[in-house]
């Protein structure tokens, strides 16, 4: 008894053929001590259209995110966003199993711990719903929105001065520092 395969599809065999012939062309130049020729991308990827201009880049005064602090001991900043003001409902300890680093994020709002001018913590969050003001996009939450989070801050004994910053506005609240 004679079995008889199916064909093959026309696309599988001109991969297999295809295949065979990068890889016996890569293995003589590998043999023969050619230098391996390289492809430049963005040559080809552009297919000799013109190449966009890359947007200005912007330097802010912000300062960069210092090293994140390890700890046990955490404090839960309850806080309220209430039409565009900003409230802190209360404040709770939390004890963790063990130390653990500051989560970093990206977020509108921040808290940032300065011992004198330096900042030694930052800890960005967004309320739920709140997003970034976008001016051109027409009405928005913001004016009637009301929305709490518990933001974890570090239970540090570091720290003269808490505040609460609004990157989009450049509103500050001062925080109470150090908490009891």
């Amino acid at each position: 008894m004679i079995f008889r395969l199916p064909p093959l599809p026309r696309r599988f065999l001109a991969t297999a053929v295809a295949s065979v012939v990068a890889f016996a062309a890569i293995s003589l130049s590998a043999i023969a001590g050619e230098a391996p020729r390289t492809i430049d991308a963005s040559r080809v990827l552009d297919a000799g259209m013109p190449i966009p201009l890359v947007p200005d880049v912007v330097i802010t005064r912000t300062a960069a995110d210092p090293p994140a602090l390890v700890e046990r001991s955490q404090w839960v900043f309850d806080l309220r966003w209430d039409r565009g003001d900003v409230w802190l409902v209360g404040v709770h300890s939390l004890q963790l199993p063990e130390p653990q680093t500051t989560p970093r994020v990206i977020g509108r709002f921040a808290l940032e711990l300065f011992e004198g001018a330096a900042l030694i913590e930052r800890v960005r969050f967004d309320f739920p719903l709140l997003g970034v003001p976008d001016l051109d996009a027409g009405p928005s939450l913001e004016r009637k929105l009301r929305t709490r989070i518990g933001v974890v801050f570090p239970a540090t004994k570091r720290g003269t001065r808490l505040e609460l910053r609004d990157r989009a506005t450049g509103r500050r609240w001062t925080v109470p520092w150090p908490v009891r």
